[in-house]
């Protein structure tokens, strides 16, 4: 425990890239069925990442959902603005083939992702209730929705909006919950430490590290690529403009697994795009990787200098 506190974001961090190298070494070693299976070989992520939406949702008061858009709703429509205009751009410039081994599909899945276990995290290092209580709200743009409109903005591409749909009931019944029962909200709000531990553990469950390492400098300079054109004007944004610490920045600044199953699921729309498939899988893989200790530290850094 005292190291997982020692490193930013270690509470979800340590706990994935244990489960990660598990993964690695012997993905099958809890695949018996049955409660360990679920509990230990990553099925059970959807149900963890919605009950943090849940508890989330139980921990946004309606006295700070004015807060919570204040300081998360325009960062993430600028981003999502960003992310449409720049994979216009790559496409009218380099075309579906992209350059240095970045596709297209490679461009947009990373660049769009937003990892909110690894946001939550952070949050709950530096961060306050409000920025904690705005899971929720990150991961309704966090969805692989957002990477399949963008595509489909280039390329014909059948749209599924359910897993927005999916996200928004639990969070409106965990803030219906935490504003009627408060007593009840505290109760499952002390489940918060567990359900991070638990997020990072199943996340984990799904990365193979040496398909990230298949990615090679493509995927350096794509996660390079991520930071330099969305997280440095947010930066600039949230420090010059909203005259906040930069700390929200680098906490949605984060890629996620999630974003990996984005090529597949774009090839079986459209098989033109298959070839790029695996390459944009392990390059996504790759900025997860990256992302996972680069966010958490330049989020403390801000994190620091907001304190002098």
């Amino acid at each position: 425990m005292k190291l997982m506190k020692k490193i930013p974001g270690g509470t979800l961090l340590i706990p994935m890239l244990v489960s990660a190298l598990i993964n690695t070494i012997h993905p099958t070693l809890f695949h018996v069925g049955g409660v360990t299976e679920a509990f230990f070989a990553g099925s059970g992520l959807n149900f963890i990442l919605g009950a943090a939406i849940f508890i989330s949702g139980c921990l946004l008061k309606l006295s700070t959902i004015k807060h919570v858009f204040q300081r998360y709703f325009f960062l993430l429509v600028f981003r999502t603005a960003l992310c449409v205009g720049l994979g216009i751009l790559f496409f009218k410039v380099f075309g579906l083939e992209g350059f240095l081994g970045i596709s297209l599909v490679a461009f947009i899945a990373t660049l769009t992702s937003i990892n909110p276990s690894l946001f939550l995290a952070i949050m709950e290092d530096f961060g306050d209730e409000v920025d904690v209580s705005a899971f929720g709200l990150v991961s309704l743009f966090a969805t692989p929705v957002v990477a399949l409109f963008i595509f489909g903005l280039t390329q014909p591409t059948e749209l599924d909006f359910m897993p927005i749909l999916s996200m928004v009931i639990p969070l409106v019944l965990g803030i219906i919950i935490g504003n009627t029962d408060h007593e009840l909200g505290k109760f499952l709000v002390t489940g918060m430490p567990f359900v991070i531990f638990m997020l990072g553990w199943c996340v984990g469950a799904k990365i193979n590290l040496l398909d990230a390492f298949t990615a090679g400098i493509s995927g350096v300079v794509m996660t390079v690529l991520y930071y330099v054109l969305t997280a440095l004007p947010l930066l600039f944004i949230e420090k010059k403009i909203m005259k906040r610490s930069g700390i929200a920045t680098f906490g949605i600044s984060t890629i996620a697994g999630l974003s990996a199953s984005v090529p597949l699921i774009l090839a079986e729309t459209n098989p033109e795009i298959a070839i790029y498939g695996a390459r944009a899988t392990a390059i996504v893989t790759m900025g997860v990787v990256i992302s996972a200790f680069a966010s958490p530290f330049l989020a403390k850094m801000q994190y620091d200098k907001a304190k002098k």
